[in-house]
């Protein structure tokens, strides 16, 4: 099977423009022609890179500026997922766009898809069109969709993206409960410091039901208060945390925490040697596959990292020498590169190299979540220890102050 790009007409006389795998061109005027296309015009090979490489944007496609609008990662696999079985099943890009777009259950992505059908119905690029709405669709995806365009691979783009969309769905499934013990561990300490902080006062006041009564009114009044602000301020802080405004920081961050960095990396390696592969297999010359599979990197860190390598290529150097001199890789993977790229065989060794960073990228997320639990376990521990310690100390100070209210005969 090949990747074959095609030009077509439709009963209308609209020009329709895509990609599809098959064995032969021949094979790709058939399947066209039974669905009612005429003019057909498949390309494959040197002009089928040409043609995209063409085509290919040769400036940043992200939008910029402050955008305050995102998307679930669930919905985004969904929405990617359907993509691919569309365009596996012939669908172009405006007409997968418009279909989807009505079904698609969260609305702001549903009316991105019909902008996006409407321009690239009129020849506009399906990645550019994705770039106009940074918040939907993030930075490495725009990327990934881009190198489908431009490789004749956008079946496998989509698929990528639904694949990044749901590991990140993954990952955040598994924080609620994280995030439950951790609320549960604050209130604790808001319900149980100020009561047994006020326990030896009110045995020792004499004045029992008084004294509920008033600690009563402050815990209404100052930690009940407290503790919604820290849900309001947790809540506000999580928004701006998922905006693409902070999409620099939070990669930054993710880097420097030892689990999240490995994650980061992994995810990252394993995506750009599997578009780069894709791209040099669909005939595309070696500095736009590197920049194209550069871009559909998911952490910004790392992108920027490839990106600056991709100077070396754009030189004459070798892909092996970019992708060393990013420092990303290991010494075994780097060194398989350095043989393939001498013995010509450079495509197969970077599928190996694919694979195993795939299977790292997928400890890399087990590892992840463990470490998240290890995290909250340690919190309750402390919380606990500190909750224990304190009632001790305060019950046993009302005890003694209570027993003092006793005259001696």
């Amino acid at each position: 099977m090949a990747i074959f790009r095609y030009e077509a007409a439709d009963t209308t006389g609209r020009i329709l423009r895509g990609a599809m795998d098959a064995p032969s061109a021949q094979e790709v005027h058939l399947r066209l022609s039974e669905r009612g296309y005429r003019q057909v015009n498949v390309m494959a090979g040197e002009a089928a890179a040409q043609t995209a490489q063409a085509a290919a944007p040769q400036t940043p496609l992200t939008a910029k500026g402050f955008t305050l609008s995102s998307v679930k990662p669930e919905d985004l696999g969904v929405f990617f997922r359907q993509l691919a079985s569309l365009a596996h099943a012939g669908f172009t890009p405006s007409a997968a766009m418009a279909d989807l777009g009505p079904r698609t259950k969260n609305r702001k992505l549903g009316d991105a898809a019909l902008s996006i059908a409407a321009e690239t119905a009129r020849g506009a690029s399906l990645a550019a069109g994705m770039a106009r709405f940074p918040g939907l669709f993030p930075e490495y995806v725009v990327g990934l969709v881009a190198a489908g365009e431009q490789g004749g691979f956008l079946p496998f783009a989509f698929e990528e993206a639904a694949l990044g969309a749901e590991q990140d769905a993954a990952l955040r499934g598994n924080l609620w409960v994280i995030r439950l013990l951790n609320w549960q561990s604050l209130w604790t300490v808001l319900i149980a410091q100020p009561l047994l902080m006020a326990l030896p006062n009110i045995f020792s006041s004499g004045d029992i039901a008084g004294g509920f009564l008033s600690l009563g009114k402050q815990f209404l009044l100052l930690w009940l208060p407290l503790g919604l602000l820290a849900h309001a301020l947790s809540l506000g802080f999580g928004w701006l945390w998922r905006q693409p405004f902070a999409t620099r920081f939070r990669d930054r961050f993710a880097l420097s925490v030892p689990a999240m960095a490995q994650l980061a990396k992994m995810r990252g390696i394993a995506a750009f040697t599997r578009v780069l592969r894709r791209l040099l297999l669909s005939g595309v010359s070696a500095e736009p596959a590197f920049v194209g599979a550069a871009r559909a990197v998911p952490n910004s860190v790392l992108r920027d990292r490839l990106l600056a390598a991709s100077a070396i290529v754009r030189r004459g150097g070798g892909l092996d020498e970019a992708i060393q001199a990013a420092g990303l890789l290991g010494h075994d993977p780097v060194q398989m590169l350095v043989t393939g790229q001498k013995t010509g065989q450079f495509a197969e060794m970077l599928d190996r190299v694919t694979a195993y960073y795939q299977e790292e990228a997928g400890r890399a997320i087990d590892a992840a979540k463990e470490s998240l639990k290890r995290v909250t376990m340690l919190i309750l521990i402390v919380v606990g220890g500190y909750v224990l310690c304190a009632a001790t100390y305060y019950i046993y100070k009302a005890v003694f102050q209570f027993a003092g209210t006793f005259e001696t005969p």
